[in-house]
């Protein structure tokens, strides 16, 4: 009776969240951050917290492909690209095809505005994830409250929290691939549910690395519970079903699969074990010992990187087990066999993160697809399963002498890990005063201890995991108005044949407002777009370059190149026209000077300069005038760069359209000998002179 009452009324509670947080198309996206820092929307930032310019897998890819999706009718082609691109692929995105009917939390994109349909997918993720997990937790034979502590101490971990805005339907979906397992209905129907989250899970968000990590745990789970399932014929029959699983999810994805197979990146890839960094399983134990209050990374990685499944949970329970009583489980034969199996698969996980297991080996459980960090979601879920059951056979004894034992050994962790690195990081020592607290709570209520360091665990995660990504309104994520830079935007590619070529539009931001961009990301290669568009370029770079998922970006350059495995840079000359600068031979010295430039990138056969002009004329009317030494062996070209640092840092005296790229060929790729660069108002007559970084000097004018 009171498990019934207690789902009620959590039931309810997570419906009432719900509705306000769907009212108010909240969602944890950081596209604010494109917004206010891309395009000038100063105004637009989260209602809670910060957006993080780390998460632009999220705010550069899956939110505008998503965007892009809606913008074209939800067809499976996108008409709006330049690339005419496949919207099957790996990031589940809401077309309105036969696939969505496995997309559930991305039905209401038909029938809602947007910003509703997208709060209500993120707010879905999330109550799957807790249910899920809480769901699972029962089944090792947690009670409902412990099961959902369990659930919440999950979701605020590192790893959790630092990939949730774009991996977070990996995780919330898994539980629900076996959880139909468990429940008392006719197998064929168990066999269907476990189908139908199946193919869910593989059309939410493909993501090797992740599914197959947790689908180890997923058979674990259900060899040590549901030992059944692997008797013949029930066998025989989940082989079929999790076939015809596979199989769905393969025919709605072929030809992205088909397209990825032979590419050079990410391509069949066979990855090897170990390089998992040690500070990264001591940060299982202390969590966050690896990055700082404002989530700065200390070990020079980037956050999402350094995000692990790590909870004090864990050490307060290894100090706080009940030890002498460790025979109530072992001597059992069914609670020993579900303890060895747990800690065999955790020990095998850690084996894959930890040693140079060869590839070989790996393909055993297709673990060659499994990059060890991205182990670390699915080990911790083992972990985790390892120490709430063994504290919840065979209890916890919460003495003042081992409330000292887990003082110190946090105190000890802060000290020999974080300290030594970053003397001025005290936040992890919160959890003293919060475990001392608990303690006297709860010091004569001995059956709640349990829950009760749970509780504290579940607090410090909350405040310093669950703080990482933003309550964003997804309103203008979907429905602003276009500002002075995104209006300029759009002239510019309605002037270049319906083709904007825009530096500093990342990711597939461009086309998800719209546009028919050449800066995109594309999941599978264009190769022969390319070849057409780059005739040049002998096949064989074009090959090496293009043949890989892509970022695109359009950049002044005289070639194209690699800039990593899965960014790629083309030159703007070859898809826009460029603005060629004046040579001079002469200057004079009674020129004003405003504006300023310095050394962005070097290549073998020219150099680009960033800066800004002081022009205050038409943007028709404005010119470049050089003199340079060594004469140049070929035009020199700029771009319009935009630049939203100028008005903030001038008043708004200068426009954010001020801003410049210009490239400057070279035979041997050196600095020139002098570089002089005047802005010219061809309406006024106005020349200015602009500053030159310390390392390059002025050409002199001559005295005549």
């Amino acid at each position: 009776m009171i498990n019934t009452q207690f789902r009620k009324l959590f039931f309810f509670i997570f419906l009432v969240i719900g509705i306000v947080y769907i009212s108010n198309t909240w969602s944890p996206s950081s596209y604010a951050y494109f917004l206010k820092n891309h395009l000038g929307y100063s105004e637009i930032k989260p209602d809670f917290g910060s957006a993080r310019p780390i998460r632009s897998d999220e705010w550069a890819v899956v939110t505008p492909l998503t965007q892009a999706t809606i913008r074209n009718n939800f067809e499976r082609y996108n008409k709006t690209s330049l690339y005419q691109e496949d919207l099957r692929i790996n990031y589940g995105l809401p077309i309105a095809d036969w696939g969505l009917i496995f997309k559930p939390t991305m039905w209401l994109y038909s029938f809602v505005n947007p910003a509703y349909a997208y709060s209500f997918h993120w707010f879905a993720i999330f109550s799957l994830f807790i249910a899920g997990y809480a769901l699972l937790f029962t089944k090792f034979g947690a009670d409902n409250k412990t099961a959902i502590l369990l659930s919440f101490g999950l979701y605020f971990t590192g790893f959790s929290q630092f990939w949730w805005n774009e991996k977070g339907p990996l995780f919330a979906f898994f539980p629900w691939v076996i959880i139909p397992f468990f429940l008392k209905i006719n197998p064929l129907w168990q066999l269907s549910l476990f189908y139908y989250a199946s193919v869910s899970w593989l059309l939410t968000n493909l993501y090797p690395p992740i599914q197959i990590s947790l689908a180890f745990v997923g058979f674990i789970t259900l060899l040590l519970l549901q030992p059944r399932l692997f008797k013949i014929p029930t066998l025989v029959y989940l082989v079929i079903f999790a076939g015809l699983a596979a199989c769905t999810a393969a025919l709605y994805q072929y030809d992205y699969l088909k397209e990825t197979s032979v590419t050079l990146y990410p391509g069949g890839r066979h990855i090897v074990g170990g390089d998992v960094p040690t500070r990264f399983w001591l940060s299982w134990f202390f969590p966050a010992i690896n990055f700082s209050w404002s989530y700065k990374d200390l070990v020079g990685m980037n956050m999402s990187e350094i995000g692990t499944v790590g909870m004090y949970y864990y050490i307060s329970v290894l100090c706080l087990l009940n030890y002498k009583n460790f025979n109530t489980l072992w001597s059992d034969k069914s609670k020993r066999k579900i303890f060895i199996g747990l800690t065999l698969a955790f020990f095998i996980q850690c084996a894959w993160m930890f040693l140079p297991i060869p590839a070989g080996i790996g393909m055993l459980l297709l673990w060659d697809n499994v990059q060890p960090l991205r182990m670390q979601f699915a080990s911790g879920v083992i972990l985790t399963l390892i120490i709430f059951y063994t504290a919840n056979t065979i209890g916890i004894i919460f003495s003042w002498q081992r409330l000292l034992l887990l003082i110190a050994l946090a105190a000890f962790g802060w000290f020999s890990l974080k300290y030594t690195i970053a003397p001025n990081r005290w936040e992890d020592l919160a959890f003293i005063p919060m475990i001392v607290v608990t303690f006297l709570i709860i010091k004569n209520k001995p059956h709640q201890a349990h829950n009760a360091i749970l509780i504290t665990s579940v607090i410090f995660g909350a405040l310093f995991f669950g703080r990482f990504n933003p309550l964003q309104s997804a309103r203008p994520i979907f429905n602003i108005k276009d500002n002075e830079i995104v209006k300029y935007w759009r002239d510019q590619e309605k002037a270049n044949n319906n083709l904007l070529v825009a530096m500093d539009l990342p990711g597939a931001t461009a086309n998800g407002l719209g546009f028919r961009s050449l800066s995109h990301v594309t999941p599978v290669p264009h190769m022969d777009f390319w070849h057409r568009s780059l005739p040049s370029t002998p096949s064989d770079q074009i090959n090496y370059i293009f043949n890989r998922y892509s970022h695109i970006n359009p950049y002044p350059a005289l070639q194209p190149s690699l800039r990593q495995a899965d960014s790629v840079e083309v030159p703007v000359n070859q898809f826009a026209k460029t603005n060629k600068a004046i040579v001079i031979d002469n200057y004079s010295l009674e020129l004003p000077k405003q504006g300023s430039f310095n050394t962005e990138k070097t290549y073998p056969d020219a150099i680009v300069f960033n800066g800004w002009g002081g022009w205050q004329g038409e943007m028709n009317s404005r010119r470049i005038e050089v003199m340079v030494e060594p004469a140049s062996p070929q035009d020199i070209e700029w771009i319009t760069m935009v630049r939203l640092d100028l008005p903030i840092n001038t008043d708004n005296k200068i426009s954010a359209l001020n801003g410049f790229r210009l490239t400057l060929p070279r035979n041997d790729g050196k600095l020139p000998d002098c570089l002089s660069l005047i802005t010219v108002d061809q309406k006024t007559g106005s020349r200015i002179l602009m500053e030159n970084p310390s390392s390059l000097p002025y050409c002199k004018p001559s005295l005549h």
